[in-house]
């Protein structure tokens, strides 16, 4: 599971290379993304943009059309940071109450319900941490990593249909996704459904994810794609 860093940033695009991806299409954005991560060096003088945030990174669609970030308020984002610094010293039972009075005092507080079920996980309570991440989804669906920590779990719980169903959600929501296309594929093989779906899917992600190169790079001949 990937905890949500509370001031979220993932990759920090030339600025240039930024405004060129507004008003491109999502292949555009993509291959441009691909490109850049392949060896784009910056052109002297040139100075970086802005960080992206990690659904930005994660989706050409959204890089280019940017959504505005949810502020929590103050006594939230004070719960929050120390709930984190409780849970970097271990301290998990503590850093969950700090998380619960977060999301008490903000809903759609996303990260702090995505770590709060990181730390339930962590102290074995799983179903608390699959119903905090299932209240992250519905209050923030603009943030995928969400429906994939909430898929990983179902997936450890051996509740494949579940998982399948929350994937399958998020590639709705977010089908440019390189995250809800792996998280897709995945669960797809775990099932032993070796589709042509399955295959697209990692085929898509693998610019992001190397087991989805693995994957594909070894793909049972004796259960060719349907």
């Amino acid at each position: 599971m990937r905890r949500a860093l509370l001031i979220a940033s993932a990759v920090l695009l030339p600025a240039a290379l930024f405004a060129q991806m507004v008003g491109m299409t999502t292949e555009e954005t993509r291959q441009l993304i691909i490109t850049s991560e392949m060896g784009h060096s910056l052109p002297k003088g040139e100075k970086p943009g802005r960080p992206l945030t990690f659904e930005e990174a994660d989706d050409p669609t959204v890089a280019a059309h940017p959504l505005p970030p949810h502020v929590p308020p103050a006594a939230a984002r004070k719960a929050a940071r120390k709930a984190e610094h409780l849970a970097k010293k271990k301290h998990h039972v503590e850093a969950i109450a700090k998380y619960r009075e977060a999301v008490a005092d903000d809903p759609q507080y996303f990260e702090a319900w995505n770590n709060l079920a990181l730390e339930l996980n962590t102290i074995g309570k799983t179903d608390e941490a699959i119903a905090a991440l299932r209240h992250a989804v519905q209050y923030a669906p603009q943030h995928v990593v969400g429906f994939a920590n909430l898929a990983e779990l179902l997936c450890q719980q051996k509740r494949y249909a579940e998982a399948e169903t929350v994937a399958r959600q998020a590639m709705k929501l977010h089908k440019h996704s390189f995250d809800a296309n792996f998280t897709l594929g995945i669960i797809l093989v775990d099932e032993g459904k070796f589709t042509w779906e399955a295959k697209g899917d990692l085929e898509y992600a693998e610019v992001r994810y190397p087991r989805a190169k693995s994957l594909l790079a070894s793909w049972p001949v004796n259960k060719p794609a349907k």
